[in-house]
């Protein structure tokens, strides 16, 4: 499979589980926690849209407190683009939009995957950018 479209499938498979986290539609134990995790860089860094770098350590902490508290959340994802390949690396670009009965939220992002030994993508850096929502 070509570095593309296993980022592509990466960024669809982190954000499948990431909802069902917040949902609580797995269980919330280690083992959810480590199917999230897996595919993250041991020097991941994130910049949220707030601004502040998160690591991986900060990341796995984070992870158990965000268990089940957003019930009603619909995470879809579009607009899925490269932006940079050069040999194990790719840089791509995505939009993620957050559904919530308390309001609604856009993200702009981009991702460096890099390719790890085993041949699976990890998660490098991660920079989200909130976004406007444009009613038309």
């Amino acid at each position: 499979m070509d570095i593309i479209t296993q980022a592509t499938e990466e960024i669809n498979r982190f954000l499948q589980n990431i909802g069902e986290w917040f949902r609580s539609d797995v269980e919330g134990n280690k083992a959810g926690e480590t199917v999230i995790l897996q595919s993250f860089h041991k020097d991941f860094i994130m910049i949220t849209p707030g601004g502040e770098a998160v690591d991986f350590k900060g990341l796995s902490a984070w992870l158990p407190t965000v268990y089940g508290i957003k019930p009603d959340i619909l995470i879809t994802v579009e607009d899925i683009k490269a932006a940079y390949v050069q040999g194990d690396c790719v840089l791509m670009t995505y939009t993620e939009f957050q559904y919530r009965e308390e309001g609604d939220n856009k993200r702009i992002a981009s991702a460096l995957f890099t390719r790890a030994a085993d041949g699976q993508l990890k998660w490098q850096h991660l920079q989200e950018t909130w976004s406007p929502i444009n009613e038309d």
